[in-house]
């Protein structure tokens, strides 16, 4: 993790997820390919995978029935955008929820009441929009859960040195 994250706040927060995860008696999986450097505002990025890592690991321990709980999460960059990819092996998202899940108040969540839950996910679409990107809500695949994809626009000069090169 502190090899490929660059801003060492992020770095923290995977490495304290990760932990909290195994605790829980969830595999938390970081992409061997996952590069994520300081081009997005560091509190940002931890609002997004944060609140997005928790819903996974939600997520994974409600399917564990079915299959062991497991959470992704990944980095890259790809024309010219940061790309963050959490997946996890619960049972999936409702594609009619996908336009609601985005709003304040709206949780899955049943124990403890509304209270406490609802906030997480509005405010990933907070930090997305501020950041002129997009979310997109999918299947990890057919009967493995969700997984949440998150693009966020790379400054030009950020992208294009990621790439290797320079500006044109």
């Amino acid at each position: 993790v502190v090899g490929s994250v660059g801003e060492p706040v992020l770095a923290a927060l995977l490495l304290g997820k990760s932990a909290e995860a195994g605790e829980r008696g969830v595999e938390l999986v970081i992409g061997e390919d996952t590069v994520i450097e300081g081009a997005i505002e560091p509190r940002d990025l931890v609002t997004i995978l944060g609140n997005l890592i928790d819903n996974a690991v939600d997520a994974a321990i409600e399917g564990a029935a079915a299959r062991p709980p497991r959470v992704g999460v990944g980095a890259r960059v790809e024309d010219g955008a940061l790309v963050l990819e959490v997946s996890d092996s619960g049972r999936g998202v409702d594609p009619a929820a996908v336009p609601a899940m985005f709003r304040r108040g709206w949780t899955t969540k049943t124990s403890g009441g509304a209270v406490g839950h609802g906030l997480g996910l509005a405010l990933v679409g907070q930090a997305v929009r501020r950041n002129g990107g997009e979310v997109r809500v999918g299947a990890a695949g057919p009967g493995h859960g969700a997984v949440f994809t998150v693009r966020l626009p790379l400054p030009r000069r950020a992208a294009g040195a990621r790439r290797g090169g320079g500006e044109p």
